[in-house]
């Protein structure tokens, strides 16, 4: 066997070894982290069956991986994403809520909302004063993240 043989020989056990390598953990996970990686490296199998320089291997793996990350990789995160299970807390979101505790700057103050009484606080540089009106932000653990309607 010649050295060419034996270089173009283990360029195809390498490449074969990454494409099952990127296989194997593409099936273990769920987010489609390897798969491009997995046809970069068909691509690159392909060019060492066709005798082609291992640098130029190399390059080939390197850019149809990259090109199949740029192309799909935004539509696939759309698809993949996870469906986030809403609570009935979650339709507070967007609700004015009336303070009924002083709210300060750094600290807790409660509001009512719903006939209910919750913790709140604010990101805000200024305390909001009893009685006024806020727009609940977020939800975080049990407390609502408000701020004052101007």
């Amino acid at each position: 066997m010649t050295p060419e043989m034996i270089n173009m020989i283990l360029m195809i056990v390498i490449w074969a070894v990454v494409l099952i390598g990127a296989i194997f953990i593409e099936l273990e996970t769920t987010d489609l982290v390897t798969i491009w990686f997995a046809a970069g490296a068909v691509a690159a199998l392909i060019a060492a069956a066709m005798e082609v320089a291992i640098v130029w291997q190399i390059a080939i793996f390197i850019s149809v991986s990259l090109i199949l990350i740029l192309v799909t990789r935004p539509l696939t995160r759309r698809f993949m994403q996870k469906d986030i299970i809403k609570t009935n807390a979650d339709k507070m979101v967007g609700q004015q809520a009336t303070v009924i505790s002083v709210i300060p700057i750094d600290g807790r103050g409660e509001v009512k909302l719903e006939e209910r009484i919750w913790t709140a606080f604010t990101t805000s540089n200024k305390q909001i004063d009893v009685g006024k009106k806020v727009i609940v932000q977020d939800i975080v653990g049990n407390k609502l993240l408000v701020s004052e309607i101007e």
